[in-house]
Formats: structure tokens, C-alpha cells, sequence
């Protein structure tokens, strides 16, 4: 029997007219309903719990009577997982949050000149909190139809990450953002959808991660943050040639996909391509 899957943009750096605020970040609620039964798992958590919680409230949902499965934490940077504790605390209710060991890591980034990017919470605030971590380096399974594609090999030489760094074992070490996850969602026999937090880790190498852990090769469907703001022209230009090749039904770049490759992609892929806001949600069956 089929499910309906809803995808709704909770956080996301740009807001139409409407009652939802943008910030930069990114937060997504996925809701799946079938054989009378829903499930509801949230991943990421935006940058601050008063965005987050408004937004779920402009959703016409109260946030203490939302129920989710899990929390699925993309990486640890603090766009991504600075609403966590609040809303942890606000629900009072123990939660799952899935994520890699990295995630509490101390990091920095010099785009914009040098400040720190860590998550702004330790992992003992967050399980005080409500949340039961799992951190874990390996794929996770979440449901019958949903998977972690835990640590993403790094295969080609043009998605690195040259301007962070990170401090593990008191050494600064360059960071590679080894924490990035996305999550994967079966379609059908043959495909997948993708569903990226911020994708440092390439989404041509997540792209190849999820075709190898699913044994599929299509992808349905592309959604979430691409990573490709400031992206050279060689970076943007290999990412479209790879993505003809996967040639998705659907692209719905958000967060921080970055205005030149958003404009690229929908040139490229301009049927298939939705500019998506805060507020805004996308549908699909799975079978």
C-alpha cells in the first residue's frame, strides 16, 4: 500500500508574504500517513527556537502537542541545530536525535572573516533536555522507508570544504565536515528522493551514497541545502553536468544552495525546478 510523504520548509533563508520568518538556517518536517497510521521526524532545527517555534505555530500546529519520531541532525553547525534544546525543553517529551559523533565538535570557519559555527549546545544540555542522542559514524534506519546515509565518502575533487576547521583531541585540523548526513527516501523499486540538510559532503558523492546503500538508480527527487553558495564556476558547472546524468523529476534547492547555482539549476532543469519558501511544502507518494 502506498504512503503520502509531506515535505514542509519550517526554516529556510527566504520568506514570501506571509506569517513565517526567515533566518539563515534550515529546518524540515517530514510527515508520512498510511494504513491509518502518521509518522512525523523533523530534520535539523534552524538557527535559533524562537524562529523554529514560530513557524511550526504559523504551520497551525502547537509545538508541545507535536509528535515526533525522531530529530535527525544533518551536521553540527549552529544554523542547523540551534533550535534543538528549545524545543526539546518545550515538548518535554524524549525525543531520538540521530546524528553523527562530530555534531558537538568545536568549529570554525573563516567565510566572513574567523568565528565559530559550532553547534551552540553541549551534548549533556541536549540529553538534560529531552533528547536521547544516537550518534553514530554508519547509516541509520528509520523506517521501512527511510535512512540515514550516515558518513558520505569524499570520490571527486571538486566538493571539498577549504574554509573550515575544526578542534578535536586539542589539535585544529582541517574540517571536511565529516559530520554531513542526508536523509533518503524510497520511492519505488527504482528511485529515491534526497533529502540534504546542507550537503558538504557534495551532492554528486550523497547522490552516489545513496544509489550504493539503496541499490537504486534513480533519483525522484532532490530537497534541502546544496551547499553551493560561493561555489566556483568549475564546482557549479561539474554539479549541473553530474546532475543531468541523474536527471530528477523534482530539484528544490534551499538554504545554502546560493543564488548563482539556483539560477544555474533552474536554467538547466526549469521544468523540474521549484523555488521554494518558509511555509511552503512538497508532496509525493511512496509505494
Amino acid at each position: 500500500m502506498s504512503k503520502k510523504i509531506t515535505i514542509s520548509i519550517l526554516v529556510n533563508n527566504i520568506v514570501g508574504e506571509s506569517p513565517f520568518l526567515a533566518e539563515h538556517g534550515i529546518s524540515i518536517l517530514i510527515k508520512m500517513v498510511g494504513e491509518g497510521r502518521e509518522e512525523i521526524h523533523l530534520l535539523d532545527c534552524g538557527k535559533s527556537d524562537s524562529t523554529l517555534l514560530h513557524n511550526i505555530k504559523a504551520y497551525r500546529i502547537e509545538p508541545a502537542k507535536l509528535l515526533l519520531q525522531t530529530i535527525i541532525l544533518s551536521h553540527g553547525h549552529y544554523d542547523h541545530t540551534g533550535g534543538l534544546k528549545g524545543l526539546l525543553e518545550l515538548k518535554k517529551q524524549h525525543i531520538p536525535v540521530i546524528g553523527h559523533p562530530d555534531v558537538f565538535s568545536s568549529r570554525v570557519s573563516y567565510v566572513g572573516g574567523f568565528r565559530s559555527i559550532s553547534c551552540p549546545f553541549t551534548e549533556m544540555e541536549i540529553l538534560k533536555s529531552g533528547g536521547e542522542t544516537f550518534l553514530t559514524r554508519d547509516p541509520v534506519k528509520i523506517n521501512d522507508y527511510m535512512i540515514t546515509t550516515g558518513e558520505v565518502p569524499r570520490d571527486n575533487e571538486y566538493e571539498k570544504n577549504p574554509f573550515f576547521r575544526k578542534i578535536l583531541d586539542g589539535r585544529w585540523l582541517k574540517d571536511e565536515v565529516d559530520d554531513d548526513l542526508s536523509l533518503i527516501i524510497h520511492v519505488n523499486k527504482e528511485s529515491f528522493f534526497l533529502l540534504c540538510g546542507c550537503c558538504h559532503a557534495g551532492l554528486i558523492n550523497t547522490l552516489k551514497r545513496a544509489s550504493e546503500l539503496t541499490g537504486k538508480k534513480k533519483c525522484y527527487g532532490i530537497m534541502g541545502g546544496l551547499h553551493l553558495i560561493g561555489a566556483s564556476q568549475e564546482r557549479i558547472d561539474f554539479t549541473i553536468t553530474e546532475l543531468k546524468k541523474w536527471n530528477p523529476k523534482i530539484i528544490i534547492p534551499l538554504h545554502c544552495s546560493g543564488k548563482e547555482a539556483m539560477c544555474e539549476i533552474k536554467n538547466h532543469f526549469s521544468a523540474n525546478t521549484k523555488l521554494l519558501s518558509c511555509g511552503d511544502y512538497f508532496s509525493f507518494q511512496v509505494e
